[in-house]
C-alpha cells in the first residue's frame, strides 16, 4: 500500500521537473547533418510512420491543454502545427491490436488480434500471413496502378504483431507479412532491468541495490567493456570515472567492488568480469535484422530510441541514394515509453533537469516511474527531431529548434500513439484507473498527427471521430491505391477515408461511429494464468487473463498471486477467490470488453467473471459532451444503474439503443468459418494442404487450437468441406 500512498504525491512532485526542463518554444534536438536531397522527384509521396508506445493523448500538451504535467516536446509540436491534429482518435486498448489496426484495416474480432501478444500466444491470435498488410498492398499495388514500381518498406524498432514463438516463421515474421526489411526488436517491449549489473550483484530479499540497471546519480566510477573480440576489459577514465548513467550509454556494465558496491577505479573493481549476455531493458536487447531472405541477430548495447532512430536515418537515406522512382514507407515503431520505466542518456535530459528532492532515484518506484516517463518522452523527442533532420525533412536553425517546412518535401509524416497510457505516467485530468488496458477514454484515446505535400492549409484541427483502423486506407489514399480494389472481399475492411480531412478543411464527418475492443489472447489449453494485482492510483485492480508469469506481473508492479518455489499450489487462483479471501474492494477487469460511440454517447459492454457481474452489470452508458466540471467529456459518470437503463431520458435511451443496435450488428458481422484456415471464407483443398504442410507445429491451421497442427484438424477442414463464408 506504500505504492499507492506514493502515487497521490505525484502532482506535488511532477510539477518541480516541468519548472526545472523548460525548453524553448522552438523545437530543439540533437545535432545531425542533413543529407543531400533525393536525387529526383517521386510520383507519390513517401510515408514516415511514427508509432509512439504508450503515448497517450493525455501526454501531449497540444492535445491536453488542461495538464500542468504534461512536458514539452517541441519537435512532435512542429509536426502537429505544421500539419492537421486529430483530437477524436481511437485506437484498440493494448498495442498488439492497435497494430494490427494500422497494418490490415481490420478490427480485432476479424484478425483475431484481440490482446497484447504473449510468447504463448497461439498463431490464431497472431496477424495472419494471410492478412493483406499495407507493406503488401503498397507494393503490388503500387507496380500495377503507378507509372513505377510499389512502395518499398521497412519497419524499424518494435514488431508485435506475431513470433517468433508459436509461429512458424520464427524470426522471419515481418518479412511473412511483406516487410522488405525489419531492424528492431520483435517482443512487447525492452527486456526487463538487470537489478545484478551483469551479475556482480546477487540481490537479496532485503536490497534490490540498482533497481534502474545502473548506479544512478553523480557519483563515478569504473566501468567494463568488450574489445573488438569480445574479451571484457575495466576503464576508469584515467582516474575520472564515468557515471553509470554515462557507462550504459557506452556499451557497457558499471564496474562492482566484491562487496558489490560502484568501484571508484578498476584496481578496486572486482577482478571478475560481468556476463555481458545478459540484456538489460532500453540499453541492452536483442537486435534482429531482415534483409530480404537474410536474417541476422545479435546483442544491441545502444540505448533502443537511440538506435531506432539511427536504423531510420540509415534506412531512409539509403532509399533515397538508390536513385529508383520507387517511392518508401518507413514505420519507426518506437519502444518508449513503454516500461520498464528507465532513464535515457543523460545527454537526452532536458536542460536544467533537477530530479525531485526527497524522491529515490528508484525504477521500481512508482512515483519515481512517472518522472522517469517523463525523461523518457522528452528524449523520444529529441530523437524525432534528430531523425527529421538526419533524413533531410527539416533542418536545424541557428538556436537549435527544428525548422520543419512539409510543403517543400515529398514525404507524408502520420505519428499516432498505440493505446492509452500506461497507469504511472498518466496526466491529469485523466484517469489512471481507466487508462491503458481499458476500453475508456484514457485507454483508447492518443495523439494522432499528419504532415506533408498533401495537407491543404496546415494548422488545422480535426474534431472528427476517425479510428486506428482508418489509418490503413490512409495509406493508400496517400498513394493512389483502392484498398478497397486490392482487400479481397472474404477481408472485410473496417476502414473509412481520410485523406478527404487533409486535402479539405471544410470536409464534414465521415465516421459515425467508433469502436475499441479488447479481449484475452489465445493460448493452449496447458497455460494457466493467475491473478496479479496492480496498484492503479488509490485502487488494486485483479486481472487473472493476461500475466502467465510472475516475472511478467512484477516487472509492471504487480502482487503475483500464482504459484511460486515456495507456494506452488496456490490457494487462490482468481481475482474472484483473492477478492473473497485477501482483498475485498478489489477491481476485476473484465474478461472481454467491446465500446462503440457516436458523437455524444458511449456504450461498454463488458464480459465478466461471475462474482463482478452482480455487482457492475454488462453495460455501461456515458454522456461524453464536454461540460465546466468535464470539460474534456471523460467517460466518468456511468448513467445506468448496475447496467440497467431504467434512469435514462427519452434521448439518452434513444442512443442507448441506437449503440446496443450499431454493437450487435457489428459482432454479428463476422461468423465463424470452422475449417478456413487461410482466410479466404472458402473450405477447400488450399486448408488440407495447409494441415499438412504444418504438421506437427503450430500454425494459423491449428484449428482446434490446442498448440498443434494435426490429424484432429484435418477432421475439421474435412467436416465442413466445400463450405463457403462469404457476406
Amino acid at each position: 500500500m506504500r505504492n499507492l500512498e506514493k502515487l497521490n504525491m505525484l502532482g506535488k512532485l511532477i510539477l518541480p521537473l516541468i519548472l526545472t526542463c523548460i525548453l524553448p518554444s522552438s523545437a530543439t534536438i540533437v545535432h545531425a547533418k542533413p543529407p543531400p536531397p533525393p536525387s529526383e522527384p517521386k510520383h507519390s509521396p513517401n510515408i514516415l510512420f511514427i508509432i509512439l508506445d504508450d503515448v497517450g493523448i493525455d501526454q501531449l500538451r497540444s492535445f491536453n491543454p488542461f495538464s500542468p504535467q504534461a512536458v514539452p516536446v517541441p519537435n512532435i509540436d512542429a509536426i502537429v502545427n505544421n500539419g492537421v491534429k486529430f483530437t477524436n482518435l481511437w485506437t484498440m486498448p493494448e498495442c498488439s491490436p492497435s497494430r494490427a489496426c494500422f497494418f490490415t484495416g481490420r478490427y480485432p474480432l476479424r484478425t483475431g488480434v484481440t490482446a497484447a501478444l504473449l510468447p504463448e500466444d497461439l498463431p490464431r491470435a497472431q496477424v495472419s500471413p494471410y492478412e493483406a498488410t499495407i507493406p503488401r498492398v503498397l507494393a503490388q499495388a503500387g507496380s500495377r496502378v503507378l507509372a513505377h514500381a510499389g512502395y518499398e518498406s521497412a519497419l524499424i524498432g518494435k514488431y508485435h504483431l506475431g513470433g517468433p514463438e508459436n509461429n512458424p516463421a520464427g524470426m522471419a515474421a515481418p518479412a511473412k507479412l511483406g516487410w522488405d526489411f525489419f531492424n528492431g526488436n520483435l517482443a512487447a517491449s525492452p527486456p526487463a532491468i538487470d537489478t545484478t549489473l551483469g551479475g556482480q550483484y546477487l540481490n537479496d530479499d532485503v536490497e534490490v541495490r540498482y533497481p534502474c540497471g545502473f548506479p544512478t546519480g553523480p557519483q563515478t566510477g569504473a566501468c567494463w567493456f568488450q574489445d573488438s573480440s569480445g574479451t571484457p576489459y575495466c576503464d576508469d577514465n584515467s582516474g575520472a570515472g564515468y557515471t553509470g548513467n554515462q557507462c550504459v550509454t557506452m556499451g557497457g556494465i558499471p564496474a562492482l567492488d566484491l562487496n558489490g558496491n560502484f568501484a571508484p577505479s578498476c584496481a578496486e573493481a572486482n577482478p571478475s568480469p560481468p556476463d555481458f549476455t545478459k540484456q538489460n531493458a532500453y540499453y541492452v536487447w536483442q537486435r534482429v535484422t531482415i534483409d530480404g531472405k537474410k536474417i541476422d541477430t545479435s546483442p544491441a548495447r545502444k540505448y533502443a530510441t537511440t538506435a531506432q532512430t539511427d536504423d531510420a536515418i540509415d534506412w531512409i537515406n539509403k532509399a533515397n541514394a538508390r536513385g529508383k522512382r520507387a517511392p518508401w514507407m518507413c514505420t519507426v515503431s518506437y519502444n518508449s515509453i513503454h516500461t520498464p520505466y528507465q532513464q535515457p542518456p543523460s545527454d537526452l535530459f532536458p536542460t536544467g533537469f533537477i530530479w525531485p528532492v526527497d524522491l529515490p532515484i528508484d525504477c521500481s518506484n512508482i512515483v519515481a516511474q512517472k518522472v522517469i516517463s517523463d525523461l523518457m518522452l522528452i528524449a523520444l523527442d529529441k530523437e524525432i527531431g534528430r531523425l527529421l533532420v538526419g533524413t533531410g525533412l527539416a533542418r536545424e536553425g541557428p538556436l537549435g529548434d527544428l525548422i520543419y517546412e512539409p510543403a517543400l518535401t515529398d514525404t507524408m509524416i502520420v505519428v499516432v500513439g498505440d493505446n492509452g497510457t500506461f497507469f504511472p505516467s498518466v496526466n491529469a485530468p485523466y484517469s489512471h484507473l481507466r487508462s491503458k488496458g481499458t476500453p475508456y477514454q484514457t485507454g483508447v484515446a492518443t495523439p494522432l498527427a499528419v504532415s506533408g505535400p498533401l495537407v491543404s492549409e496546415p494548422g488545422r484541427v480535426v474534431d472528427s471521430m476517425v479510428n486506428c483502423v482508418d489509418l490503413f486506407e490512409l495509406f493508400g489514399e496517400i498513394a493512389g491505391v483502392d484498398v478497397r480494389k486490392e482487400v479481397p472481399a472474404s477481408h472485410i475492411l473496417d476502414s473509412q477515408p481520410m485523406l478527404a480531412y487533409l486535402t479539405n478543411p471544410s470536409q464534414s464527418s465521415i465516421r459515425p461511429f467508433n469502436f475499441t475492443q479488447l479481449g484475452d489472447g489465445l493460448k493452449p489449453p496447458s497455460v494457466k494464468l493467475y491473478p496479479c494485482v496492480l496498484p492503479i492510483g488509490t485502487n488494486l485492480a485483479c486481472t487473472d487473463i493476461l500475466f502467465t508469469s510472475q516475472e511478467i506481473c512484477e516487472g509492471e508492479g504487480g502482487q503475483w498471486f500464482g504459484p511460486t518455489d515456495q507456494v506452488p499450489d496456490p490457494p487462490y487462483p482468481t481475482c474472484c477467490d483473492v477478492r473473497e479471501n485477501v482483498i475485498p474492494d478489489l477491481i476485476i477487469a473484465p474478461i472481454q470488453v467491446w465500446a462503440v460511440r457516436n458523437n455524444r454517447y458511449k456504450l461498454v459492454k463488458s464480459d465478466r467473471e461471475a462474482c463482478d457481474l452482480a455487482l457492475k452489470g454488462e453495460f455501461e452508458f456515458y454522456d461524453l459532451k464536454p461540460t465546466l466540471e468535464n470539460p474534456i467529456g471523460l467517460d466518468e459518470t456511468d448513467l445506468l444503474v448496475a447496467g440497467d437503463p431504467v434512469n435514462l431520458n427519452p434521448e439518452q435511451l434513444a442512443n442507448y439503443q441506437q449503440l446496443q443496435t450499431e454493437l450487435d450488428q457489428l459482432l454479428a458481422s463476422e461468423p465463424g468459418c470452422p475449417g478456413d484456415g487461410n482466410l479466404d471464407k472458402r473450405v477447400d483443398q488450399q486448408d488440407r494442404r495447409g494441415v499438412k504442410k504444418f504438421t506437427g507445429q503450430p500454425s494459423v491451421f491449428d484449428l482446434n487450437n490446442d498448440g498443434t497442427t494435426d490429424a484432429l484438424d484435418l477432421n475439421i477442414v474435412n467436416e465442413n468441406f466445400g463450405d463457403t463464408c462469404l457476406p
